[in-house]
């Protein structure tokens, strides 16, 4: 990205996503989910740090470029204490809508970016290396519809259509935006 408004502009969408993960985590009042969410950023680090090829800083600044991987490990070991799986759905039995939402969005992102991308010819895995800011516009609208979908049901539960159903729309979703969008935006930066 160069300092064109439209790489401003990416910038900005980068930095407002994870401002809104930490006003979220915050809000919450849940310490275990702000305990997973530091425990991912040394996780990240240490994926990062196995790299060869990266520079010495690069374990400490690149999750910040992949806020949604640093908040998809997060996820995954905030619903190993928090999650309940039932025949009606997921559950978050005691847990804010908001933060269940967000958690169960980035669950359904990522098992639907590894599970389909094979399927798919790898194009939204290369999204989701290549492209942050359009991973987090996608994240970001998994979760306002979660959201919408988790306030109508009792104590935060997620049915096992709507999970399914935005795990296999996700990642069509990221390859159709990437389709589309990357060569607006490549002719703009």
């Amino acid at each position: 990205m160069t300092a064109t408004p439209t790489g401003w502009f990416l910038l900005v969408l980068v930095a407002l996503f994870y401002l809104h993960i930490l006003w979220r985590l915050i809000a919450s009042r849940d310490g275990i989910a702000q305990l997973c969410f530091a425990a991912s950023f040394f996780i990240l680090a240490l994926i990062f740090r196995a790299d060869p090829f990266l520079t010495v800083l690069s374990p400490v600044l690149l999750p910040f470029c992949y806020a949604y991987a640093w908040l998809g490990i997060a996820a995954v070991l905030w619903s190993a204490s928090s999650l309940r799986v039932s025949r009606l759905g997921l559950a978050f039995p005691e847990r804010q809508p908001q933060l269940a939402a967000l958690m169960a969005s980035q669950l359904s992102l990522h098992l639907g970016i590894v599970a389909f991308s094979r399927l798919l010819d790898w194009r939204p895995l290369l999204s989701y290396l290549m492209a942050p800011p359009l991973i987090m516009v996608v994240s970001y609208a998994c979760y306002r519809a979660l959201l919408y979908v988790m306030r109508r049901q009792p104590e935060a539960r997620l049915p096992w259509t709507v999970f399914g159903g935005m795990t296999v729309i996700s990642p069509l979703l990221v390859m159709w935006l990437s389709d589309w969008l990357a060569p607006i935006v490549l002719g703009l930066t």
